[in-house]
């Protein structure tokens, strides 16, 4: 299964590329969300795991982008913003989940292997 992670602090991106290499996952990273549009308008990946917080805008913003293109894949946001209106927010742009910050990796890991 090959994730693209978008995400802008590294101690989360070295965590979470652990957590996912356990589970046979490869993890191509995006520091901020123009890379992050590059990257998904070149590659298919299976999963992608956006931050909303990235340096250059809202991570929600790059999936009305993914579906207009037809990019199906599941989205897992992962994020500190954790209030009720930010999650329904998320899940109104086309999530698949979305998860607060600090997380659960049993949560994080079951939610990509349910994606496959």
């Amino acid at each position: 299964m090959r994730i693209l992670l978008a995400a802008d602090q590294p101690e989360m991106v070295t965590a979470l590329r652990a957590a996912l290499a356990r589970h046979d996952m490869l993890v191509d990273h995006a520091p901020d969300l123009s890379e992050a549009e590059v990257i998904t308008a070149e590659g298919n990946y299976d999963a992608i795991v956006l931050d909303r917080r990235l340096p250059d805008g809202d991570g929600l913003s790059l999936i009305p982008k993914l579906r207009e293109s037809g990019n199906a894949a599941p989205v897992l946001v992962l994020t500190a913003r954790d209030e009720l209106a930010d999650r329904v927010s998320g899940l109104d742009s086309s999530a698949d989940d979305y998860l607060g910050k600090p997380f659960v990796n049993k949560r994080r890991s079951r939610g990509l292997t349910h994606s496959r």
